[in-house]
């Protein structure tokens, strides 16, 4: 009989619940069985224990990121980083030196990503297919707008789609032209499937290699598990293979497959003919516990603020011509919800302009909202990102025991441009985590990286400040009655997260009979100034009691 492998971690404080710690933790075999103090627990270890000495680090769950993308954050790797770039010049500066130092074959696809002209300290303008031209006339060009949901393409791009002045309009995206109706090179929502379906998928090789790099850089911010919509091809098991790869080629990480279907129904039923409902596990260990599952489909209603694509009740106030538009037309959003619900798969929708909150929130309500209170949306359907909300939408994601999960670091780069598209009265109950915490929404938090920064301290601290933690701008905060505490932010990063995926019995925790996913911090977040949450730093990652990751000063 395999004895059991029992360790001690001491001299920690170690996070239970608001105002309450503990010294020291007791783990059998991958899972918590005491909490209690150093003494303690030290005294009772049996011979042979490990011991673990804390140095006095905070220790948390480790982080659950509720919604990213692995692949697409590994993959960043190879690509033009424009991510902080402060003009069109800098992005084609940072193009040509990739091209230079990659010297990649005429005809090869390069890609780019993180452009952010609303950042820009110039002229604050997308790049056009001329300024992309001076990169390369013999490659094929992409860069994503740091959103994603806007593309911006060369030449030899559009030529290769086939995108001229007789493109014509469609239904949900849009092929912007110039006066004399030539395509400029950006292309918005559905339009951006008329390039990135011309570029040759990732093979399997690439994939796994890109989604190790992901895992790495997760595991060293205390991310043990994540919430990952990654589409390598229409077909699920692909998408499955590479990550049953992951974690059997030893990178310990927790994924829940998203599946995005983008409208397709045939991707809908290859799910449901699979059996892949949601919370089967497709890869776990004995010690470890489940380590792939799947978790939803995803739909989209609308696309991205700074795109003037989310979709509004009313115009910009930016932009009056527009209110943004859905992506998917109602009757297929409810469509494809029923169908999910009925096979047992739960569904979450990207919604951020309050008429794409309230037809998704609508579309949940008929199908889901029928059973009494406590019973009602059992298969935790969910909404992610609801960034421009009013009580009313809020209220109504209460009652219907709707998931929010959110991305509190958007602020960084939202704060500067939410009043001039919606005005102050909505931006005043938009990005609204306190009003969901008052109101009971179940909320979780996450990055959607490589949207935004990886790092959860980082994320953890606008949700808490609502400034920049690097100048403090605004003074205050922005718009401070929507701040939460940290021990709301903690939770909404480890409980929280652990809900949507129904791990909430074994992770999100510190307590008798969880998984030990633990992550040690160098300071204690809960004495220092709110201001310096960003400047700690993750000293050690546990997954199920092993070190998936030790960084200097771990002892």
């Amino acid at each position: 009989m395999k004895a059991r492998r029992v360790q001690i971690v001491y001299n920690a404080k170690a996070y239970i619940a608001r105002g309450e710690f503990r010294e020291a933790l007791r783990i059998e075999d991958g899972r918590i069985i005491r909490t209690g103090s150093g003494r303690e627990l030290l005294d009772a270890a049996p011979a042979g224990a490990e011991k673990l000495d804390a140095q006095g680090c905070l220790v948390l769950p480790a982080f659950h990121d509720s919604h990213l993308h692995l692949r697409w954050l590994g993959q960043r790797a190879g690509m033009i980083e424009c991510a902080g770039a402060s003009s069109v010049e800098e992005i084609i500066r940072r193009g040509r030196d990739l091209v230079a130092r990659l010297k990649p074959p005429a005809g090869t696809w390069i890609q780019g990503a993180g452009v952010n002209p609303d950042l820009f300290t110039g002229e604050k303008r997308d790049p056009s297919r001329d300024d992309l031209d001076r990169v390369s006339g013999e490659h094929p060009l992409i860069l994503s707008r740091h959103c994603g949901h806007t593309i911006y393409c060369n030449s030899p791009a559009l030529k290769t789609a086939g995108i001229s002045e007789s493109a014509p309009e469609m239904e949900g995206g849009t092929i912007e032209k110039d006066e004399l109706g030539r395509p400029t090179g950006v292309l918005r929502e559905n339009a951006n499937a008329l390039i990135r379906d011309r570029i040759p998928p990732p093979g399997k090789a690439e994939a796994l290699s890109c989604v190790r790099l992901a895992a790495e850089k997760a595991l060293s911010l205390g991310i043990t598990a994540a919430g990952s919509y990654d589409t390598l091809s229409p077909d699920p098991d692909e998408t499955a293979g590479v990550y049953r790869a992951l974690c059997g080629g030893g990178r310990r990480i927790r994924v829940t497959m998203q599946c995005g279907i983008s409208g397709r129904e045939d991707i809908l039923d290859a799910c449901l003919g699979r059996g892949l409902v949601t919370g089967k596990i497709l890869y776990e260990e004995p010690a470890a516990g489940p380590l792939l599952k799947m978790g939803p489909i995803k739909l989209f209603i609308d696309g991205t603020l700074g795109s003037h694509t989310a979709w509004m009740r009313r115009p910009y106030r930016d932009r009056g011509e527009t209110s943004g538009f859905p992506v998917l037309d109602l009757e297929s959003l409810e469509g494809f919800i029923r169908k999910a619900d009925a096979g047992k798969l739960q569904t979450l929708v990207h919604a951020i302009g309050d008429a794409g909150m309230d037809a998704v929130i609508t579309a949940f309500e008929k199908i889901a909202g029928g059973l009494p209170g406590p019973e009602r949306n059992p298969l935790r359907h969910g909404i992610i990102h609801c960034q421009i909300t009013d009580p009313e939408l809020l209220e109504r994601m209460a009652r219907g025991r709707i998931l929010a999960l959110v991305q509190p670091v958007f602020l960084a780069e939202d704060m500067y441009i939410l009043e001039k598209r919606v005005g102050p009265e909505l931006a005043a109950t938009s990005y609204a985590w306190g009003a969901m915490n008052r109101l009971g929404v179940a909320v979780s938090y996450g990055t959607d990286a490589p949207v935004s920064d990886l790092n959860p301290l980082l994320n953890i601290s606008w949700a808490v400040l609502r400034q920049n933690p690097a100048d403090g701008f605004p003074e205050g905060g922005f718009y401070p009655a929507e701040r939460v505490d940290l021990a709301d932010a903690i939770d909404a990063y480890t409980a929280g997260s652990a809900w949507p995926g129904f791990d909430e019995q074994r992770l999100g925790r510190i307590r008798p009979g969880f998984l030990a996913d633990l992550v040690f911090i160098d300071r204690d977040l809960f004495s220092i100034p709110a201001r310096d949450i960003h400047r700690a730093r993750v000293i050690r990652t546990m997954l199920a009691g092993e070190t998936v990751w030790e960084g200097p000063g771990s002892g």
